[in-house]
């Protein structure tokens, strides 16, 4: 890293070297916890889709495979974004001009705030819709509109049971990663030297990177059962 003399080196390591991979290897260890937390969530979608694949597939129809892939192309431009401002940072040299390297992080980093604000805003819509023809899993749940081969509610509820409860645990690492970019673009906006925050923003960047990575795995699940 060129610039690791502006790095200030926490007591117990012994360069600013070290001191990234324990922080990289801390934020790799918590995603491992979070992989963790999502796998029971997609075995039980595994488990349920085998049992009731037909109802899976007449749920998915209610989707937008055109709205879905939308979602997914703001994410992924999101993560460049993230990518690019880390690179960024890490490749800056002590004498670059701060001012100009505040603004082009300041901007990468907030355009990637605008989009996952985007993703959820069309995200919440989806939801509305679905609840609006009455497919929010509860007593008020209307089948009707399927074939009767998958009427029964207890199979098709199933879908969108696991639809809300995966893409809305998503959606709350979502409004987590927003806050966190978004408070990373003021900071480093601010910031007099914005590489002492290299650390912070690789971390921040890899979490945001893996709650790109879930959805990627939603979209099929979801919006391509069919």
């Amino acid at each position: 890293m060129s610039h690791s003399t502006t790095i200030e080196v926490a007591l117990p390591f012994d360069d600013a070297q070290q001191q990234r991979s324990a922080a990289i290897l801390g934020m790799w260890i918590f995603l491992a916890t979070e992989i963790l937390f999502f796998g029971g969530l997609f075995v039980g979608y595994a488990v349920y889709r085998y049992e009731y694949f037909e109802a899976f597939r007449e749920g998915s129809h209610e989707m937008s495979v055109v709205g879905g892939g939308l979602m997914t192309a703001v994410l992924l431009i999101g993560s460049l974004l993230v990518a690019i401002s880390d690179h960024a940072i890490e490749e800056a040299s002590a004498d670059i001009d701060q001012r100009k390297l505040r603004r082009r992080l300041g901007g990468y980093l907030g355009a990637t705030t605008l989009l996952g604000v985007a993703f959820l805003s069309m995200e919440f819509y989806e939801y509305y819709e679905l609840i609006h023809k009455g497919l929010f899993p509860g007593p008020g749940f209307d089948a009707s509109s399927f074939p009767a081969s998958v009427r029964d509610t207890q199979t098709i509820q199933m879908y969108f049971t696991l639809f809300f409860c995966m893409t809305g645990l998503h959606a709350l690492h979502m409004v987590i990663g927003i806050s966190l970019v978004g408070g990373m673009a003021v900071l480093l906006s601010r910031s007099e030297h914005p590489q002492r925050y290299a650390n912070l923003l690789t971390g921040i960047g890899l979490y945001w990177h893996f709650v790109d990575v879930i959805w990627i795995f939603l979209y099929p699940l979801f919006y391509l059962v069919r």
